[in-house]
Order: C-alpha cells, then sequence, then structure tokens
C-alpha cells in the first residue's frame, strides 16, 4: 500500500529554504548496486518543491546520480543511522534496512522519519563537485520518534560530517585543521553525554570509513591531544 503524499511543508513544517539539513541519501547505479550516504542538501524555493545536492565527484552518489538521475532523501534524526553509513562496514545493514520506494526506482530506507522522493532535472560540475538540481517526485511521512534533546545526539551527527569530509579535503589539498578541531570537540562532548563505552564503539565505526592516510593524521592529531581511540 503506497503512502499518502503530501507536502514538504505538511511533513516537515519547520524546514527553510536556503538552510543545509543533512540526511540520508538512498540511491542505486544502472546495474542495480544500491548505496546509502550521508549528505547535505538545501532547499532552493520558497515552496520547498526543488533541491540542491552538492557531491563529490568519484562517489556512489555521484555516480549513481549520474546515471539513473533519481534517488530518495532519507529524513531521520538517530545519530547512528549517519553512523552506519559512513562506516567501513555499511554494505551489512543494506540488504535488511533498504526497501524499494514507490514511485522512483531507487532505495529507501525501512524506518526513516519521512521520505523525499526526487529527480534530477539539471546538473553541472566543477572540478572536484557535480551539483545536482532536484525536483521532488513525492514526500510522505515514515515512522514517528519522540526523543528528548542531547547534546550527545547532535555531536555524534557533526562528527560524522566532519569525518566524512576528511578524504574528499586532502584529495583536494584543503587545508583540514578545522575539520580536526572540530572533531575533537565533538568527542569531548560525547564523552560527557554518552558515556566512554558507547562513545569509543560510535568513534571507531566512523573511522572505519577513512583511508590509511587519513586515519593516521587523525589518529596522530588526537594522540597529541592525549585521546587515545
Amino acid at each position: 500500500m503506497k503512502s499518502e503524499s503530501s507536502t514538504i511543508k505538511e511533513i516537515l513544517p519547520t524546514l527553510r529554504p536556503k538552510v543545509i539539513y543533512e540526511v540520508i541519501l538512498t540511491t542505486k547505479s544502472r546495474q542495480g548496486e544500491i548505496n546509502a550516504a550521508p549528505i547535505g542538501l538545501r532547499f532552493i524555493d520558497q515552496m520547498l518543491s526543488s533541491l540542491l545536492l552538492i557531491v563529490y565527484k568519484g562517489t556512489k552518489t555521484y555516480n549513481n546520480l549520474l546515471d539513473t538521475r533519481v534517488g530518495v532523501v532519507n529524513v531521520t534524526r538517530d545519530p547512528s543511522v549517519f553512523i552506519k553509513y559512513l562506516a567501513g562496514s555499511k554494505h551489512e545493514h543494506l540488504k535488511e534496512e533498504i526497501e524499494d520506494a514507490e514511485l522512483v526506482d531507487a532505495p529507501r530506507l525501512k524506518n526513516a522519519e519521512a521520505y523525499i522522493e526526487f529527480k534530477v532535472e539539471n546538473f553541472s560540475e566543477e572540478v572536484k563537485k557535480g551539483y545536482f538540481y532536484c525536483t521532488i517526485v513525492k514526500a510522505y511521512k515514515g515512522i514517528g520518534i519522540i526523543e528528548p534533546y542531547s547534546r550527545g545526539s547532535f555531536a555524534l551527527i557533526e562528527l560524522a560530517v566532519n569525518v566524512s569530509k576528511i578524504d574528499p579535503y586532502l584529495d583536494q589539498g584543503i587545508d583540514v585543521s578545522e575539520l580536526l578541531q572540530g572533531i575533537v570537540y565533538c568527542i569531548k562532548v560525547l564523552e560527557k553525554t554518552i558515556g566512554e563505552t558507547l562513545m569509543e564503539e560510535q568513534v571507531k565505526a566512523l573511522f572505519s570509513s577513512l583511508s590509511d592516510r587519513s586515519f593516521s593524521l587523525l589518529r596522530q592529531h588526537l594522540s597529541q591531544l592525549g585521546i587515545h581511540l
């Protein structure tokens, strides 16, 4: 049974244009290989009918969007989902946690809080990035989650964002010192808010997504500050 279609403002009434929101994007290749990855998006019109995805070249998300020109925005506030789909072992979860979207030929997560199915209308590129301008095909609710505010949840998402940028930044010759500072801050917040054991589990899962070069650099930086994971 298909879900009732709604406007994005009905489903997510606090969303605003031009603001970057962190979501999980699900796509698949022309050969049917599925992928899920955290990404930031922004709506580019007042009616929230179109959105912009800026994606690094060479990633599976970039290649899949070029291949099929469709995808699904999975909205979730669960930080463990962002970590899961950045970790090196993320494909272990895909078979159990992915299902077909309703209108576009793309996968979606089974337990997201809301879904936005889209198609790519226009594309432009720079040396290292692609700009995908997309229109909404269908927006609808998923499961409802109510939970109290936790600094730890937001620190985990911010940590995931910072870690995900290290490899692309190094590949482009961009200074990563600000990312490293952000990672240290997030780890200190997590130590205070979610407990040492859970913090170590989540951080190690995130670090498993890094290349050897990036991991070595990050570990050296943390070690100099007395943080050993």
